[in-house]
């Protein structure tokens, strides 16, 4: 309104042209202030007259025609009534000294009443409108806007920030927020007690240099420029700092840039996790640790020693059991042995009685009484008649011919028993020596594998025979001589034979066994071929397990010992077949 009136006065001189131009002025500053949603009001001081117009009361939720315009004092009724109890005492006070002392815009704030009950705040501005002559009254003139809106974004921003202040400076970290000069402008109650300082106030405006005057400040504040120069930010980087008595900590450090709208970074905000207690616990179980390892190492090297002394213990078991076993066995067989040398002593004996009783029979009497009859053949017939005396000197020479083939027959039986009780004296005899080496300690001497091959083919030679196997044995020419224990290497050869024995099919029509040995540069070379059952690659690899066996009756020990027997020949023994039903091949190997 203030401008209206200047306006007016600066309008030419003519009356009708003033009044128009007054007119357009007016309405152009009501329609400006309809459209902006902004109350007017004119307060008249000499006369106490407030006047306003509709949007004053619309924004209110009120009606300007329900005011009264005769009296001469409303300013209670259209202003003073509608304030907030809380706000009436301050807001008439600043009303009441503007009016005393109108120095500069007259600024006000404070609510009032909506018609819903509600209230609204509201910044009212305003300034006194200079009379043209001396007959007019002062008047002031203003607005109001409702900056309920604001004023509550204001409050929630407030409270928000009250909240954030409250958050941060009762989190257990240090939180900080610094400027472009590297100075803190905010520093949590943490941070404070971290530095050592007594309050917030002693931080703020200070960088790093200033807090820590020594290497650490140094570290900080290279890094705070760092960030300011590049944007980078700094994560989760362990700092070491020392507080005010001395005692070192350590910080889990991270400090972010905040930029502006033209990306020049401004601030930083920071934040530092103490890990202090996190790093002494790393060191003290890092310590710990090693005092384990070291335990540990110790407990290990025990359970080793403990494992080899168990393994000591349990092979000396095994080998005391298998002595007793063998030792036991042995006494049976050196028992059973004798009882059948006894056996075939007394059989063998009978034989020979029997042969020499056989001898004592007279043939030559028989031919001679033969050569009797014939010669007196004819005087006898004219005795007994010629009939008679033909068919005495055949049936003479019938006898003699049935006592001749009789005699042959019985002597050849009688010496093919004596050959074959010899037969088995001799591989007793062999058993024997098998038996007796059994008994302790095994002195090594030269021993020929070929005789070894040999003397086992005498023990088997009747189960080749009966199981119609046939044994083929290839021994080319060389040295086939090692130093060694003759049973032990006799043992293995014999038990070869005997697995490749019974793997073989007595169904087949090819049955046999071939033995190859042969002297290879500083080698000898034993090979045992058979056509028996074979076998697969899974059952190769578990040959050697002790108690391994493919044989329902088996004790696993065979090979194994087999194996063992070899390798202390300073000796190689592997088994293989080219799968089930191909047969196998024992290879060995003795160095000479």
């Amino acid at each position: 309104m203030m401008d209206v009136v200047l306006k007016y006065e600066e309008v030419s001189s003519n009356p009708a042209q003033q009044l128009d131009d007054l007119k357009e002025t007016i309405r152009k500053y009501s329609a400006l202030i309809s459209a902006s949603n902004t109350g007017s009001w004119e307060y008249f001081p000499k006369t106490g007259f407030w006047d306003c117009n509709s949007i004053y009361f619309s924004m209110l939720g009120r009606d300007i025609n329900d005011y009264r315009f005769s009296i001469v004092k409303n300013l209670d009724e259209r202003w003073t009534d509608l304030l907030h109890p809380d706000d009436r005492e301050a807001a008439t006070s600043r009303f009441q000294q503007y009016l005393v002392n109108p120095d500069g815009i007259y600024e006000n704030t404070f609510r009032m009443k909506h018609a819903d009950g509600s209230w609204l705040w509201i910044r009212s501005s305003g300034g006194f409108l200079k009379a043209r002559d001396a007959g007019n009254l002062p008047t002031l003139i203003g607005t109001h806007t409702d900056i309920t809106q604001l004023m509550k974004a204001e409050e929630d921003a407030h409270q928000e920030r009250l909240l954030l202040r409250t958050l941060i400076d009762n989190l257990p970290d240090t939180i900080y927020i610094k400027d472009a000069a590297g100075r803190k402008i905010i520093a949590n109650k943490t941070d404070v007690v971290t530095i050592g300082a007594s309050c917030e106030a002693e931080i703020i405006g200070k960088t790093d240099l200033e807090l820590f005057p020594n290497e650490i400040g140094l570290r900080g504040y290279e890094n705070d420029m760092e960030i300011l120069r590049t944007g980078k930010a700094l994560l989760n980087k362990e700092e070491v700092f020392y507080d005010k008595n001395g005692n070192q900590h350590w910080l889990l450090t991270s400090k972010v840039p905040v930029s502006d709208e033209d990306g020049k970074v401004t601030r930083i905000v920071g934040i530092g996790h103490n890990i202090t207690e996190r790093k002494r616990s790393d060191e003290a179980l890092n310590n710990l640790n090693m005092e384990l390892n070291a335990q540990s190492e110790e407990l290990s090297q025990q359970a080793e020693e403990l494992k080899a002394l168990n393994e000591q213990l349990i092979k000396q078991k095994e080998q005391e059991l298998e002595k007793a076993i063998a030792q036991g066995k042995f006494e049976i067989a050196s028992e059973v042995l004798h009882d059948i040398g006894n056996a075939l002593v007394g059989f063998g004996s009978y034989l020979t009685r029997i042969n020499r009783g056989i001898e004592k029979n007279n043939l030559d009497s028989i031919k001679n009484l033969l050569l009797f009859l014939k010669a007196q053949q004819t005087l006898i017939g004219t005795s007994i008649g010629d009939n008679k005396a033909a068919a005495l000197v055949a049936i003479t020479e019938g006898i003699e011919k049935s006592q001749l083939e009789h005699h042959k027959e019985a002597t050849t039986s009688i010496n093919e028993l004596l050959n074959i009780v010899s037969h088995i004296q001799e591989i007793l005899n062999i058993q024997r020596q098998f038996v007796r080496g059994h008994g302790g300690s095994h002195e090594r001497k030269l021993v020929n594998i070929a005789h070894i091959i040999d003397d086992s083919r005498s023990m088997l030679f009747a189960s080749f025979d009966k199981r119609g196997v046939k044994l083929i044995i290839n021994v080319k020419p060389g040295n086939h001589i090692i130093k060694g224990d003759h049973t032990k290497l006799m043992q293995v050869i014999l038990n070869i034979l005997k697995n490749s024995l019974e793997a073989i099919d007595m169904e087949k029509d090819e049955k046999s066994i071939s033995v190859f040995l042969e002297t290879i540069d500083d080698y000898i070379s034993l090979k045992i071929v058979d056509t028996g059952e074979g076998f697969d690659e899974e059952t190769s690899r578990r040959f050697f397990e002790r108690g391994f066996t493919t044989k329902k009756s088996g004790t696993g020990l065979g090979l194994y010992n087999c194996k063992s027997i070899v390798e202390s020949h300073a000796g190689s023994f592997n088994i293989s077949s080219d799968g089930v039903g191909k047969g196998a091949t024992i290879a060995i190997k003795f160095a000479i």
